[in-house]
């Protein structure tokens, strides 16, 4: 008996030795190399900078006092008593996005919160897994793929539109466009990656739409709330919990039928994919193989169906509501665009893929409003082996991020950064900068792989806009942008649309 209490002892000795203390150490150390960064303010002794991230205070304001006050190309952000240290300077930036770290997958790092959510997709996996579907999935991302989504584009604006024009002829002062913003996108996402023919843009509250947009919020909620985000257990005893747990559930059920519907179908008819006019993301993923023949399993279709809905709906989605409030916060910067879309399209309605080289100018200022409202304002990464930033070697097992929100108004970097300035990204000044000074989809090997997509919607949408509408903002309606899982604003945007002669 008592050696057997002996070796128990021994066992816990050991364990604190070569486990505990050392992790005790990283920490410590960490927290000391904290207090050589910038940061948005005081800390809360228990909460740390969460605060920030939950009350009525603009971001955008916050990012500018951050920028301001770092002293260093690094800054020192605590989520409630998770030290996460940032880059904010295109120099480090670069260090770590170019570094073979993979994503976090410890408990309490923001990806592994997703994978839930999002299980093994391009946003959550690591490794060689990663690797693989990367490859696999690229096809899907071809501009030949890319070509035909441009009239789905064209007719979620048609859908669009029109509900903005029929609601200011019912006598509305002004519209929220966000709601209707939302599922003209989602319905465009559905459609390219799923071929989802659902009506989505008549259904004001589509449960998909709601589920996904349930999702966020809890998902956020959760980092606001210690031991919801380093327990699931504890989470999904709570309210919340469960709630989430029903919206993850309906939506991986959404994704599943329809990948069980698409296998019926190419089991049956193993050619009807020669016959389509156009691929949907779906189509992709069930054929393609790698290098041995073997395909994707259908839990890693829908992992990879339900990365490309989300990110790619959240982010063009963020994205486009900022643009038509640029469009209407300066009206000689919409009159450059509007002048431009007028002359490559002359008398047509829609746009097409031949347009969007030639919308130069409207390119130019969707990247200055990418720029100031980056869709995701951070990255992260856990360190596997040590890294070497401003002089400080970070150990294993150190957060580290990139902070595109700061980075992208970084005084060092952008002059008068709070400016909107969309001649920043004329050829002749995107030469002077480095590349890692404007990176909204980030950058190195784990790039946003939708960036192109993306930004061909963002045009469309907004170019058939700007053609048909003045866009006016209501003075009256305060915006206040808050950071989600995506930067939004708090309490909608409304915006008054004119018809144009």
């Amino acid at each position: 008996m008592e050696t057997s209490l002996q070796i128990i002892l021994a066992v816990v000795v050991g364990f604190a030795l070569w486990v505990v203390v050392p992790a005790l150490w990283r920490y410590y150390a960490l927290c000391q190399r904290m207090k050589k960064y910038g940061n948005p303010g005081p800390a809360h002794p228990f909460w740390g900078h969460v605060k920030y991230f939950n009350d009525n205070d603009s971001i955008t304001s916050i990012y500018n006092t951050v920028a301001e006050r770092s002293q260093s190309k690094m800054v020192g952000l605590w989520m409630t008593f998770i030290p996460i240290i940032q880059a904010v300077h295109p120099d480090t930036a670069k260090l770590i996005l170019q570094s073979s770290n993979p994503k976090p997958t410890a408990p309490g790092q923001p990806y592994n919160v997703l994978k839930s959510f999002l299980g093994e997709g391009l946003d959550t996996s690591n490794g060689s897994k990663w690797q693989r579907n990367r490859k696999l999935l690229t096809p899907a991302f071809h501009y030949d793929i890319l070509r035909p989504y441009v009239k789905v584009y064209n007719k979620a604006a048609d859908v669009l539109l029109n509900t903005y024009a029929r609601k200011m002829a019912d006598g509305a002062k002004s519209v929220d466009i966000m709601g209707d913003l939302g599922l003209a996108l989602l319905d465009i996402i559905l459609r390219c990656s799923l071929s989802y023919e659902g009506n989505v843009q008549e259904q004001e509250n589509h449960p998909y739409s709601h589920a996904i947009r349930r999702i966020s919020d809890l998902i956020l909620k959760r980092f606001l709330v210690p031991w919801h985000l380093l327990s699931w257990r504890l989470y999904m005893m709570s309210a919340d919990g469960k709630e989430y747990k029903r919206h993850i559930d309906y939506v991986h059920g959404f994704a599943e039928d329809i990948i069980a519907q698409r296998r019926k179908v190419l089991l049956e008819d193993p050619t009807i994919l020669s016959n389509k006019k156009k691929l949907d993301f779906l189509d992709i993923l069930m054929t393609a193989k790698d290098e041995s023949g073997a395909g994707l399993t259908d839990e890693e279709i829908r992992d990879e169906v339900d990365t490309f809905l989300f990110a790619g709906h959240d982010t063009t989605y963020a994205a486009l509501t900022w643009a038509l409030y640029n469009l209407g916060k300066y009206p000689a910067e919409q009159e450059i665009v509007y002048q431009e879309v007028c002359d490559v399209t002359g008398d047509r309605q829609y746009i097409e893929w031949d347009d969007l080289a030639k919308l130069t100018k409207t390119t130019m200022f969707l990247k200055e409003n990418l720029r100031l409202y980056s869709p995701g304002a951070t990255t992260t990464r856990l360190l596997t082996k040590p890294l070497e930033l401003e002089g400080q070697t970070f150990p294993v097992g150190s957060t580290i991020g990139v902070n595109f929100a700061v980075l992208h108004r970084h005084p060092d970097v952008f002059e008068n950064p709070a400016e909107f300035r969309p001649e920043r990204f004329l050829p002749e000044n995107v030469a002077k900068r480095s590349p890692y000074a404007f990176i909204p989809f980030s950058a190195g090997s784990r790039n946003c792989i939708g960036q192109n997509f993306s930004m061909n919607e963002q045009k469309v949408i907004l170019s058939r806009i700007v053609k048909r509408f003045k866009v006016i903002l209501d003075e009256d309606h305060e915006v206040i942008d808050l950071v989600k899982l995506v930067i939004e604003p708090k309490n909608g945007i409304k915006i008054r649309f004119e018809e144009r002669q």
